[in-house]
C-alpha cells in the first residue's frame, strides 16, 4: 500500500471546556463510514494518540481498494483561485481514470435552489472557461 498523506482522514479535537482532547479518524468509503476516537489521555499524549491514529487509519486503509489507497496517498492539488465567490477551480476523475477539469459558477435561482453551470478547459481554454463561468455568475442570480 501507497502511504498515505500525514494527516489523510485524521482530525484533531481540542474542546478544553468539556476536557476533551485527542484524534478523530473517519474514513468513508461507498457511502459507509469508518470512525474512532483516540483520546490523549487515555493513550498517554498527544504523540501516542496521533500514533495509534495513524495506524487505525492505514489499518482501515489496507483492506480497502487500491484507487481508495492511491487516492488517500496522492497530494492534494494546488487549487486554482477565481477571485469571485460562486466561481470555482474542479478537478475530477471518472471511474476509468479520465481526468477533467473545468471552471464552476454556483448561484441561488429565485427559488433558493442552487444552479450551477461548468465549463470545460479542454474546450475553451483555462482563461476563457473561468470568464465564461464568471459571467454566469453575475447573470446567474438574475436570470
Amino acid at each position: 500500500m501507497s502511504s498515505p498523506r500525514p494527516n489523510y482522514g485524521i482530525t484533531r479535537i481540542d474542546q478544553p471546556d468539556k476536557k476533551n482532547h485527542g484524534f478523530y479518524v473517519r474514513i468513508t468509503h461507498k457511502g459507509k463510514s469508518h470512525q474512532k476516537y483516540f483520546p490523549d489521555k487515555a493513550l498517554g499524549g498527544k504523540t501516542k494518540a496521533l500514533k495509534a491514529a495513524k495506524e487505525h487509519r492505514d489499518k482501515l486503509l489496507s483492506k480497502m481498494p487500491k484507487y481508495k489507497q492511491l487516492a488517500a496517498s496522492k497530494q492534494k492539488r494546488r487549487i486554482k483561485k477565481s477571485d469571485v465567490t460562486g466561481v470555482t477551480h474542479v478537478v475530477s476523475k471518472s471511474l476509468k481514470g479520465k481526468v477533467y477539469e473545468y471552471w464552476q459558477a454556483a448561484w441561488l435561482d429565485g427559488k433558493s435552489k442552487r444552479k450551477t453551470a461548468k465549463f470545460s478547459i479542454s474546450r475553451y481554454g483555462n482563461a476563457k472557461a473561468l470568464e465564461m463561468a464568471k459571467k454566469a455568475r453575475k447573470k446567474g442570480p438574475k436570470g
